[in-house]
């Protein structure tokens, strides 16, 4: 009995985050303000360190240190999203040995219906070198449009709001590419735009 629960669980999860659940997906786009989520504090020491937190029992995106955020939204579930893995990994990496990155540009992942648990096996099989965080009850993926996963932005901190520069929807590019769209939007000026939420598609 307990088997088949968790198969029915599985199934409804794999339907949900592609999107066959929603009656709608709207996927924050270019220019969109990133709301503030707050998540449940499982990370480890040297995660929290890179992320510039200090130890609370919540944290949220606004009190990640940096810059610029590269965010990916999957889950555990999704057939395709393992294969982001090598490339946002060699990101990480990149950022982390760059001086004028590092400190700049973090990289994180949120797993969305995903426990603790299920996250530590991910992580272990697929050598997850980034910090993944858990939307255990949706709510993130609610507030950032219901996209379909995995669903990749770049948001630029500033005074004003957190702003969305790019969003990509499906796997991402190589490295270098994700790299470049990196130091380009650094050094880019976006302002937010009308209340629209509608995906260009573009590759971070």
């Amino acid at each position: 009995m307990k088997n088949r629960f968790i198969f029915t669980l599985t199934i409804f999860c794999f339907f949900l985050l592609n999107g066959h659940a929603h009656s709608e997906t709207r996927p924050l786009a270019r220019g969109a303000r990133l709301p503030d989520a707050v998540f449940l504090d499982h990370l480890s020491k040297e995660e929290r360190s890179y992320l510039g937190l200090s130890r609370k029992t919540k944290f949220s995106l606004k009190d990640i240190s940096g810059t610029l955020l590269l965010i990916e939204v999957f889950s555990t579930y999704c057939t395709s999203c393992p294969r982001n893995v090598p490339v946002l990994n060699a990101v990480y990496s990149s950022v982390e040995d760059d001086p004028a990155l590092r400190g700049k540009v973090k990289v994180i992942s949120i797993a969305v219906g995903n426990t603790g648990n299920e996250i530590d096996s991910f992580k272990r099989e697929y050598k997850v070198l980034y910090p993944v965080l858990s939307d255990l009850f949706f709510i993130v993926h609610k507030a950032l449009g219901n996209p379909r996963v995995p669903y990749t932005i770049l948001v630029k901190k500033n005074m004003k709001g957190d702003v969305v520069v790019d969003a990509h929807q499906g796997e991402i590019g190589s490295p270098d590419s994700v790299l470049h769209n990196i130091k380009s939007s650094l050094s880019e000026t976006i302002s937010f735009s009308a209340p629209s939420r509608k995906s260009k598609g573009h590759k971070p």
